[in-house]
């Protein structure tokens, strides 16, 4: 009788926490400690009162941190964990090196981890499921920084500035551009360390930023520094480098007439500017070889995935070549969207010509 009498209590308890799952993403909120409260607790059975521990460990630094939530109600179906309880929720972080950077970071550095997820019954405190979830933590990539280039000279005043994805990619990462200008005798790690900033845009989605309208122009003759940061809510996930740039560069005034205002020569227009396009595409460029096609291809920066289609076919003359690229009435072009040109040069080589779409009818 013994006997069948503990069979069924074990049938009842593995019945019991077959009931309760978690649901925990630890690629997605295993970096965090604020992450380890997106856990979900699906429920098969009635309401009930429960309360969670949580339990990080390293594979080489062992323990990292516990959690221990207060009493809550889970009911039928999926529940998160309420806000309130989260916030209330005592966290207890080790003493070795890893738990010491995730206490002054907030995120954990790369490592080999388990989470530990115990729900228990708040009347009884009998042990209602425990699951564990392993996860890899790796460097994230460098953030690199692409345009304007570092210690490059521009001639544009209010440049678009780009650079790589952070990844590994995080749902919801966003990023932060601070510019500010070089004074004389300062490195740029200093002059971003001490300056007012002449940009600072936070919520950034996507890896570009056209040049803020509220912020003042760029000034010709100086120089400024560049960072971008990568983070998500109040953590900092990726920093990039400390870039540096001057806007010095004279215009090319001897290959295209003063008459002819509003062609740019493509060798000046190649040095990481861009203008903005009202309906066309003014460029000019020298074909030192008999007549032919001119060669290139426009793609859309601001969505990389949509096509451009239908452009004008352009012939190239001996010698001096002013182009007029009427894009007006063509409907893979997006008010307010940047696009890149790039052009293959009679004589070898390639330029890329960076502008911004205006619809004239807009």
């Amino acid at each position: 009788m013994n006997i069948t009498l503990l069979f069924c209590m074990l049938f009842i308890g593995k019945g019991l926490m077959a009931q309760i799952s978690i649901q925990f993403v630890p690629e997605v909120n295993g970096t965090t400690v604020s992450g380890l409260f997106r856990a979900s607790i699906y429920n098969l059975s009635g309401s009930r009162s429960v309360r969670m521990n949580i339990t990080v460990t390293e594979a080489r630094a062992g323990r990292i941190l516990t959690v221990q939530t207060g009493v809550f109600t889970i009911v039928p179906g999926n529940n998160s964990i309420p806000q309130g309880v989260a916030r209330a929720a005592t966290v207890a972080i080790g003493e070795n090196a890893t738990a010491n950077f995730i206490r002054r970071n907030q995120y954990f550095p790369q490592g080999d981890y388990d989470y530990d997820f115990n729900i228990i019954a708040a009347s009884s405190s009998d042990e209602l499921i425990d699951q564990v979830f392993s996860n890899e933590i790796t460097p994230p990539a460098p953030l690199d920084l692409i345009e304007p280039y570092d210690q490059d000279e521009i001639c544009e005043k209010r440049p678009l500035l780009t650079w790589q994805p952070s990844l590994p990619a995080i749902p919801g990462l966003l990023y932060q551009l601070m510019l500010v200008e070089i004074r004389e005798k300062q490195s740029a790690v200093e002059a971003l360390n001490y300056n007012l900033p002449v940009v600072n845009q936070k919520g950034i989605a996507a890896n570009l930023l056209l040049y803020p309208p509220n912020s003042k122009d760029l000034e010709k003759g100086r120089k400024y520094a560049w960072q971008v940061t990568a983070y998500k809510e109040q953590t900092v996930i990726n920093r990039s480098d400390v870039w540096s740039f001057e806007v010095n560069c004279q215009d090319t005034v001897g290959a295209v007439p003063e008459t002819d205002y509003g062609y740019r020569d493509i060798e000046d227009l190649a040095k990481g500017n861009f203008y903005v396009a009202d309906g066309t595409v003014r460029f000019a460029l020298i074909n030192s070889y008999g007549d032919q096609k001119l060669r290139y291809s426009i793609s859309c920066i601001s969505h990389p995935d949509s096509r451009v289609r239908n452009l004008p076919t352009v012939k190239l003359k001996k010698g001096q070549n002013k182009i007029t690229l009427d894009i007006s009435r063509n409907f893979s072009f997006k008010d307010g969207y940047s696009y890149v040109m790039v052009t293959e040069l009679p004589g070898g080589g390639s330029r890329s010509l960076r502008f911004i779409f205006r619809d004239k009818k807009e």
